[in-house]
């Protein structure tokens, strides 16, 4: 446990893998949390990181007197911190509407750990009935339907597509790890420099 007067471990363990941090992106409904969740519980230091607690801390904000994107820049942080405390994966769920999006993130990700980028995918209806399942705070109709429109737009710009309909959570977490092992998806590389 890190406490207040710990400093970040750079070495690691004989035999553990080299740490990453996967991005989730997709609509409300689709899948992200569950997913996310899954995924950071395959490996012994695992964490998730829920775009929507960051973008919580705001509590009034009037458009253009403030700079957006905190919410994908203060993930990319949140991420790189885990990194360096020693955390094996770290996946970071969010909604990137848009490949300006995924800059936000880039510009201010400065750990020493590959990112890999996911979109997970499914048809609209199926995630229109998957939203009005959930519990807790949803967005509107409206919101769902524009952003699932927005991210279809720019779909070809935001990474692999994992279409989760019809599919078990292990099977698209299965799916996520392979094509991580295999290099598919790497957006940032861990040998980036500091920009």
């Amino acid at each position: 446990m890190l406490s207040a007067h710990s400093t970040p471990c750079k070495e690691r363990p004989a035999g553990r893998r080299r740490p990453r941090v996967i991005v989730i992106n997709g609509p409300a409904g689709v899948g992200k949390t569950t997913t996310a969740r899954a995924l950071a519980g395959t490996v012994d230091n695992g964490a998730c990181v829920h775009g929507d607690d960051l973008s919580d801390f705001v509590v009034t904000r009037r458009e253009g007197s403030v700079q957006g994107g905190l919410g994908y820049r203060n993930g990319a942080t949140v991420a790189g911190n885990f990194i360096d405390a020693g955390y094996d994966l770290v996946v970071f769920e969010y909604v990137f509407e848009s490949p300006p999006a995924r800059e936000h993130f880039r510009a201010a990700y400065r750990a020493d750990a590959p990112v890999h980028f996911f979109t997970l995918w499914a048809p609209l209806d199926v995630v229109r009935r998957r939203d009005r399942a959930r519990h807790g705070r949803r967005p509107p109709v409206e919101r769902v339907e524009r952003c699932y429109r927005a991210i279809e737009q720019h779909l070809d710009g935001l990474g692999p597509v994992v279409v989760t309909d019809g599919r078990t959570v292990d099977e698209v977490v299965a799916e996520i790890i392979s094509r991580c092992e295999r290099g598919d998806a790497m957006w940032i590389r861990h040998d980036a420099s500091p920009r």
